[in-house]
């Protein structure tokens, strides 16, 4: 260890000149990490003997340091069984079990804490009391928490394992401590705390705190931090809502590049004619639920006087008929009636007459749909042309908000034979269409969708297949 650390303060120095470290050197530098982070190994593989008074020693000098007593204070059973508790050990009356069952990462675990307690005793009182104020459920035990981590850590810096060829993942900051594992730990464990605190995490949500914890340290080291303060500097820039929305911005970007290839293209032409369909049966279930309109003529609004319209089931009609603000009428107390056959088209916008000729004007949206948010008149404004009439005799209409407005239209080309132009149409349909090709590509996940397809190999030299005989 002399000589490692020794060498370690001459590399140290290497590392700090600015020039740029080659690929070669990379791959040294990885090497010598890697030696360097075996030499814990046999530390990790060993499981403590709980009848072993150096570890019972350890394990009491933590209980003193972060509960402040004396050995006499704590010799007591139910006192004692009591500071173990609080310090998150699952075997409350021999703690040293829990070096021993969970191998490994095995006595490497306690020497984490052991460094973490004496080194930083201050952070290290304040993970633990802070764990012991909360409620049960929500308590985060240091010491299986410590212990999961050690072993996370682990897994993430692969020690045990052999260097790989080619690889030059280093890390400078391990190079710039004698004790650069423990101190990793102790910058990890208050992390761990941390996240803890900001999922608002129980105990059955340990195994994801732990994977997020996982994730936002393998994020940090990638940036290969030159020192350690570098990296807590990294990871508290990595909070769990900053997980969470790079997740969700790397899932989407995931989403568009596979929406790209080729197949998925072709999927996407394949089945929309089937999602086009159940948008026109949605629009024209929504028209025989019927709306209820303010009343107009050609002439302007009718004050204080509704009307209300409702496709039948056969889609041969419409009724309506007059109503009160808060009415739903059934279908059969609507008398009057519009055969679907009599309607010659429709008109929206500034080709309505009855607001043709009138100044723009805004109107909030009622209440029940969107709170204080105006629509302008002309985008929610249509009216229907009977076959025997002219255009200044027309049913006029103004929906409560452009989703009714963009439903009533797109009915209406469903029953005339047109194809929907709405923007809800769009929307539902590229809705439709991401949800479908996502159910239909469950059995591929985590498999690459290739660009283009597999080339279609070359045709045998003859046909003449050799069958059993039967």
């Amino acid at each position: 260890m002399d000589t490692l650390r020794f060498d370690r303060h001459q590399l140290w120095n290497v590392l700090n000149t600015s020039r740029t470290i080659g690929s070669e050197m990379g791959h040294q530098l990885y090497c010598l990490q890697t030696l360097m982070l075996n030499m814990y190994e046999t530390r990790m593989n060993t499981p403590a003997d709980p009848d072993d008074p150096n570890v019972q020693k350890q394990i009491d000098s933590l209980t003193k340091i972060c509960f402040d007593v004396d050995n006499e204070t704590a010799q007591s059973g139910n006192r004692k069984s009591t500071l173990y508790r609080k310090l998150g050990f699952q075997d409350q009356s021999n703690p040293g079990n829990d070096f021993s069952l969970n191998t490994p990462p095995g006595l490497l675990a306690l020497d984490n804490i052991c460094y973490f307690s004496n080194k930083y005793q201050e952070s290290c009182v304040k993970v633990v009391l802070e764990n012991c104020t909360r409620a049960d459920e929500h308590d985060c035990p240091f010491i299986k928490a410590s212990i999961m981590l050690t072993k996370t850590l682990c897994e993430i810096l692969r020690i045990g394992e052999p260097p790989q060829e080619e690889e030059t993942a280093y890390y400078p900051m391990l190079f710039s401590h004698d004790k650069p594992f423990e101190e990793f730990f102790c910058i990890c464990i208050q992390l761990l705390n941390k996240t803890w605190r900001e999922m608002r995490a129980s105990m059955e949500d340990f195994p994801k705190v732990l994977g997020v914890a996982k994730e936002q340290i393998t994020r940090a080291l990638q940036n290969q931090p030159p020192t350690f303060d570098a990296f807590r500097v990294r990871l508290n820039q990595l909070t769990y809502a900053e997980i969470i929305r790079l997740w969700e911005r790397e899932r989407k970007s995931k989403e568009e590049d596979q929406a790209q290839a080729a197949p998925i293209i072709e999927l996407r032409k394949m089945i929309t004619p089937e999602m086009k369909e159940l948008i026109r049966q949605q629009r024209l279930n929504y028209l025989i639920e019927g709306s209820k309109f303010p009343k107009y003529t050609t002439r302007g609004r009718t004050k204080e006087k509704y009307w209300q319209w409702k496709l039948t089931p056969n889609l041969k009609a419409f009724h309506y008929g007059d109503c009160a603000e808060n009415d739903n009428l059934p279908l059969e107390k609507l008398n009057n009636k519009l055969p679907v056959s009599d309607i010659k088209s429709f008109v929206t916008g500034r080709d309505c007459p009855h607001i043709k000729d009138k100044k723009e004007k805004t109107r909030m949206a009622p209440t029940g749909t969107l709170p204080k948010t105006k629509f302008k008149m002309t985008t929610t404004s249509f009216a229907i042309q009977h076959v025997n009439s002219d255009t200044n005799d027309m049913y006029c209409f103004v929906a409560k908000d452009e989703v009714e407005f963009d439903m009533w239209t797109d009915g209406l080309n469903v029953l005339l034979g047109h194809e929907m132009r709405s923007t809800q149409m769009y929307k539902d349909l590229n809705m439709l269409l991401d949800m479908e090709i996502r159910i239909r590509l469950l059995d591929a996940e985590g498999i690459a969708i290739p660009n283009e397809p597999p080339p279609i190999p070359p045709e045998p030299e003859n046909y003449d297949f050799a069958f059993p005989e039967l």
